[in-house]
């Protein structure tokens, strides 16, 4: 099983995310390895410019992408970027490789994982709020999600885009600081809802209960190359 990975939304949480995979993956030798391929398209435009009107569509791309990784041979495709996720359905139309859905993924893990909980906080970028694929995808498996406010949406606008940059200024204090504000009496669970904010956070020391898709789309992988080895 070759999997495909459509990159370059941004280049640093692809790489993140490859190395989650080679981490998680049970291996004595180069060979035990996933073989996989990665296309880190960096012209795929911005999908929170486009979600919210003022950008160039991105499905070209990532079309073209998914075409050359199954041509590759990529049997299953990851799409490590929580936002492009709105693209989906457009996606899968043009390729018979797997296209893995990490927003689904990680209903479908939180559901079984921590049955204790119904409501979950979303950091993320602006189109993933305003293109509601988590409220979507979670009010299927009976979960609710919780968005900040229009300022701190800004403020996480703005660290996603730092990282972007590979400019790491946020520290554990500022995360801390606005996520207490919507957490901190019913411990609600955080979702890392945008692969910049997985890249932070493996660099800060967190201390609130914290899930991250990026790690839960990589164990998918990794299960899904282990079902038929």
């Amino acid at each position: 099983m070759i999997l495909g990975v459509i990159g370059g939304m941004g280049p640093l949480a692809t790489c993140n995310f490859f190395e989650k995979i080679i981490r998680l993956t049970s291996a004595d030798k180069d060979q035990d390895h996933i073989h996989v391929i990665i296309d880190n398209n960096t012209s795929i435009p911005d999908r929170t410019d486009y979600i919210l009107g003022h950008g160039t569509d991105p499905r070209p791309e990532l079309i073209r992408s998914a075409i050359k990784l199954e041509s590759m041979g990529a049997d299953y495709i990851a799409i490590p970027c929580n936002t492009a996720h709105y693209f989906y359905e457009d996606l899968i139309r043009y390729t018979n490789a797997k296209v893995i859905n990490m927003i689904e993924e990680t209903a479908m893990y939180l559901k079984k994982a921590y049955p204790e909980y119904r409501d979950y906080l979303l950091l993320s970028t602006e189109g993933t709020y305003k293109s509601e694929i988590y409220k979507k995808a979670f009010e299927k498996h009976g979960l609710k999600i919780i968005e900040p406010s229009y300022e701190d949406k800004k403020t996480v606008m703005g660290w996603i885009y730092s990282v972007k940059s590979s400019v790491f200024n946020v520290t554990s204090e500022d995360f801390e600081s606005l996520v207490s504000k919507y957490v901190e009496k019913k411990g609600t669970p955080v979702i890392l809802g945008c692969t910049e904010l997985s890249t932070l956070a493996d660099r800060i020391d967190l201390t609130f209960k914290y899930v991250d898709p990026l790690l839960i789309l990589a164990k998918r992988c990794v299960e899904i190359h282990q079902s038929v080895g």
